[in-house]
């Protein structure tokens, strides 16, 4: 059996919205579409205050032994309500993909448009009417982002060593994502909430609702970061690059600790700013679609 949900502030909002619906029309949730699941995310659906209302769950990834464990895992034997769940490994730029299935009452795009990269790339302006085509009339889609740290900033107010701090993160953000690239790989690409609100209005949905929340970072999660590059420093072709990436790796690190005190440090004890912020955008498809 999964642990019961921890559910985070943004599924919170999004379940806040569900149950305005349920209020003004007395339906929610009913046919779910988790458009690139995680257990994260399924936990939430499956075991979540709001498991009670779905009906049914279809969940997509882009690996298919990852479909597999989460079949297993989320069976409805082995959740509270016993939700039907089908777990499909696929690719959203396949047309023929998911062709068959019936149109959902909601459908979540949990940090999707940014996972898109490593799957598809370049897809990211075509996933919205993707998705607006298995929305049924009057169905409801939650979009959830991280804005690009490139285009994010200290809250008004904030201290000038705060400013600096923040400019500290985004430059590991950078050197991560130099990483990757000279590795052969590709970085993780997030959009801001004002590209995401235009692409689902392109797409003849409507807009309903947005929320912001502001992200806090301490010496540990940004270590983390600055990690994910170290790991990919292995892969580069060049020898002498792969060394001096890993100076500068350590010259980052240095200074990360300068700023924020040792990783040896509680959590609690950590300094920690706040920084950009995470996103969810509701938007709904007309009942006479």
């Amino acid at each position: 059996m999964s642990p019961p949900a921890k559910t985070d502030s943004l599924f919170r909002w999004i379940e806040e919205r569900e149950r305005e619906h349920l209020e003004s029309s007395s339906s929610s949730w009913g046919r779910v579409l988790d458009s690139g699941t995680g257990r994260h995310s399924l936990t939430w659906l499956l075991h979540g205050n709001s498991s009670s209302f779905i009906k049914e769950v279809v969940a997509v990834t882009g690996e298919k032994p990852l479909a597999n464990e989460l079949t297993a895992e989320f069976a409805p034997t082995k959740t509270p309500h016993a939700t039907p769940l089908t777990v499909h490994a696929g690719n959203w730029q396949n047309a023929a993909f998911l062709a068959t299935e019936k149109p959902f009452d909601v459908i979540i795009a949990d940090y999707l448009v940014g996972a898109i990269e490593g799957f598809a790339p370049y897809y990211q302006d075509q996933i919205c009417g993707r998705l607006e085509k298995m929305l049924a009339p009057g169905g409801r889609i939650y979009l959830v982002g991280l804005q690009p740290l490139s285009e994010s900033q200290a809250p008004v107010g904030a201290s000038q060593a705060d400013v600096e701090a923040g400019k500290l993160i985004q430059e590991v953000a950078r050197t991560r994502d130099a990483c990757l690239l000279l590795a052969g790989r590709r970085c993780y690409r997030e959009y801001p909430i004002e590209w995401s609100h235009r692409q689902l209005e392109k797409v003849g949905l409507q807009v309903t609702n947005s929320v912001r929340l502001t992200n806090v970072y301490g010496r540990s999660a940004i270590t983390r970061q600055l990690e994910v590059g170290r790991r990919h420093v292995s892969m580069f072709k060049d020898n002498v690059l792969a060394d001096n990436m890993q100076l500068a790796l350590d010259r980052v690190d240095k200074r990360l600790e300068e700023e924020f005190g040792s990783g040896e440090l509680p959590k609690n004890e950590q300094r920690r700013i706040r920084f950009g912020f995470d996103y969810v955008i509701a938007a709904h498809k007309s009942i006479q679609s």
